[in-house]
C-alpha cells in the first residue's frame, strides 16, 4: 500500500475531522463488503480505508503519522513497512501497537510473507525490552470492526489474536462506537484483552444515539395523496402509512424501532426522512400534471422575502 493515507480517503492534509469522516463514510458505502461480495480488490480497498480512517480521525495518531511523513518515512508503503524501521529509521510498527492499530496492520500486511511486518503488534510498546520479554498480566487492546446490524441486534464475531489464537466474541445488542469489551484472561500472560468497538457504516441506516434515521424516497403522488409504503427496519420490512401533503425533509416516526440501550434496555425510535423523487425523464402524465399544478397559487418561497 504505497499511497498516502490522505490520498486513500481522497482528502487534503489540512482536512478537518468532519471532512475526513464524511469522505470515509462516502467511500465505505461504495466499497462495503455487503455490496461487493466476493470482490477481493474491494475487500482490500475497504481494509486500507479503515486503516487510513483509524489514523486520521484520531488527533494523536494523525500527528504521529504526519511527523513520520515529514521525516521522509511512509509507514504504510512497501519501503516503510519492510525496511526503514529495521534499519533504525524513524518508524517502528510497534509504536502503533500503543495506539491500538495492531489488528489493522496485521489484517492488511500480515499476509505479505517474509517481507511483511515482523514486529510485535500487541498492546503496549516493545521498546526497551530484550527478546520480547513482557511482564505477566499485561492487558492488550485491539480494534474490532462490527457491522451496523450486528451492533444494533447483537451477534458473534470471530477474531484472531496476535498469537494466532482465534476467539468467538459475543457482541452485545446496542453497542456503539468507542465502547469496549473486556475479555478476562485473554491478554498477555493472563492479562485481559480489551476490544475497542468501531461500527461500520450502513448503506441506508444511520444512527443518532439510540435512534435510527433512514432517508426514504417517495413519489410525488405519494407525497401529495398519501399512501402505504414498505419501509426497512433493523427487524425487517414494515408497512407505513404516509399522510397526505408531506414535504421533503419531513420526518415520520416509527416508535420503538430504534436501537436498544445496553444500559436501560429501552429501544429508541426510527425516523424516516422523506425525500420526494421524480423521474429524470418524466413521461407525458408527469408533464401534464406539472402544468396543471403550476396554475396553483401555492408558493413555497413566499416567506423568504
Amino acid at each position: 500500500m504505497d499511497k498516502d493515507l490522505y490520498e486513500i480517503l481522497g482528502v487534503k492534509k489540512e482536512a478537518t475531522e468532519a471532512e475526513i469522516r464524511k469522505a470515509f463514510h462516502k467511500l465505505a458505502k461504495k466499497h462495503h463488503p455487503d455490496v461487493n461480495a466476493g470482490d477481493k480488490a474491494a475487500e482490500q480497498k475497504f481494509k486500507e480505508m479503515n486503516l487510513a480512517y483509524e489514523v486520521l480521525k484520531d488527533t494523536k495518531k494523525r500527528a504521529q503519522y504526519d511527523q513520520m511523513r515529514a521525516a521522509g518515512a511512509n509507514p504504510f508503503s512497501g519501503s516503510g513497512a519492510r525496511g526503514s524501521w529495521r534499519s533504525g529509521g524513524p518508524f517502528n510498527p510497534a509504536d502503533f501497537g500503543d495506539l491500538g492499530l495492531g489488528d489493522l496492520f496485521q489484517e492488511i500486511f500480515g499476509g505479505m510473507g517474509g517481507g511483511g511486518f515482523s514486529g510485535d503488534f500487541r498492546g503496549g510498546s516493545t521498546r526497551g525490552r530484550s527478546g520480547g520479554f513482557r511482564p505477566p498480566g499485561r492487558d492488550l487492546e485491539a480494534i474490532v470492526q462490527v457491522g451496523f446490524l450486528d451492533a444494533a441486534k447483537g451477534g458473534e464475531r470471530s477474531i484472531e489474536l496476535p498469537n494466532g489464537k482465534r476467539l468467538t466474541v459475543k457482541i452485545p445488542e446496542g453497542v456503539d462506537n468507542g465502547m469496549k469489551i473486556r475479555l478476562s484472561g485473554q491478554g498477555d500472560s493472563g492479562g485481559d484483552l480489551i476490544l475497542n468497538i468501531e461500527i461500520l457504516p450502513h448503506p441506508f441506516f444511520q444512527r443518532e444515539g439510540q435512534d435510527i434515521v433512514v432517508r426514504l424516497p417517495v413519489t410525488f403522488s405519494e407525497a401529495v395523496l398519501g399512501g402505504e409504503v414498505d419501509v426497512p427496519t433493523i427487524d425487517g420490512k414494515v408497512v407505513m402509512k404516509i399522510p397526505k401533503g408531506v414535504s421533503s425533509g419531513q420526518r415520520l416516526k416509527l416508535a420503538g424501532k430504534g436501537i436498544r440501550s445496553p444500559k436501560s434496555g429501552l429501544r429508541g425510535d426510527q425516523y424516516l426522512e422523506l425525500l420526494i423523487k421524480i423521474p429524470k425523464q418524466p413521461d407525458s402524465n408527469y408533464l401534464e400534471g406539472a402544468e396543471k399544478i403550476r396554475a396553483s397559487d401555492f408558493n413555497p418561497r413566499q416567506n423568504l422575502f
